[in-house]
This record gives C-alpha cells, sequence and structure tokens, in this order.
C-alpha cells in the first residue's frame, strides 16, 4: 500500500505513522483535522459508535472505559506504550483509556472488529472509511 500523495510505501503496523482519512495516507502528506483527535466523553463516543455501525450494516458495538485508569495511570501503559484502546471482537466492545478518549482512536478500534483483521490493507481501508464518514458529519474548521 503507498501513500496518494508522495507515493512512499506505508507500514501498516506503524499505524502512528497513517493517517487514514478518505484514503490511507503518510503523516508527511496529511493531517487529521484537530476536531477528530480531542479528547471526548464516552457517552458521545457510544453516539458516534452507534451511527457508525448503523451506517455500516453492523451490530452494534459497546464503548466502556475503565473509571481507575483516570485516577492510575499505570493501567494504560506498558512498558514504554501507551495503550489507547482495546477491542473485544467476541463481545463487540471497545474499551477507551483516557488518552484515546478520541474520534480517531474510536475508528480505529471499529475498523479492527469490523473487519475482524489487524493491521492490514482492510483494516486500513476500513478505518480510512470511517474517518471520512465521522468528518462528513462533524463541524470541522477550515484549515
Amino acid at each position: 500500500m503507498s501513500c496518494p500523495g508522495c507515493g512512499r510505501s506505508l507500514d501498516l503496523t506503524a499505524h502512528a505513522d497513517l493517517v487514514c482519512d478518505g484514503q490511507v495516507w503518510c503523516r508527511g502528506c496529511r493531517r487529521y483535522a484537530p476536531e477528530l483527535e480531542a479528547n471526548r466523553g464516552v457517552a458521545e463516543l457510544q453516539d458516534w459508535a452507534a451511527r457508525l455501525c448503523s451506517a455500516c450494516g453492523q451490530e452494534a458495538v459497546t464503548v466502556l472505559e475503565n473509571p481507575a485508569a483516570r485516577n492510575d495511570w499505570r493501567l494504560y501503559w506498558q512498558d514504554d506504550v501507551c495503550l489507547l484502546a482495546e477491542a473485544y471482537h467476541h463481545q463487540r466492545a471497545i474499551l477507551l483509556y483516557p488518552p484515546g478518549q478520541r474520534l480517531t482512536t474510536l475508528c480505529h478500534e471499529l475498523a479492527h472488529l469490523f473487519t475482524g483483521q489487524d493491521h492490514t490493507p482492510t483494516w486500513a481501508q476500513t478505518f480510512a472509511r470511517l474517518i471520512a464518514l465521522v468528518r462528513d458529519n462533524l463541524p470541522i474548521a477550515p484549515p
């Protein structure tokens, strides 16, 4: 898979270097709108999850939070990695940790649940489609 902007080969496992927005871009060619990366409440993210599931013909997904994680950062730090979220396929649930309570993280995890795949081209394309759906339905300030 290559960036449509510069043609550079994309490493899908380095998802922090990707911008999935309509298409799958490298961070050098595209950035997420700040509104997509703003922290949001779990109730709002659950509403977005319901809307996205409905729009994509998917079964409902439950969005969860661990309130203890707000007070204990060790619950979402493992070694030197900050966990933003976890997807539970059998329960169709997403657990969002405080740093990951964002629309980008929600769409990332929904793409895992919708495709049943890890960081594959199908997952990345689904993630990009979900972000585009959110962006098209969210008031975003012009650049």
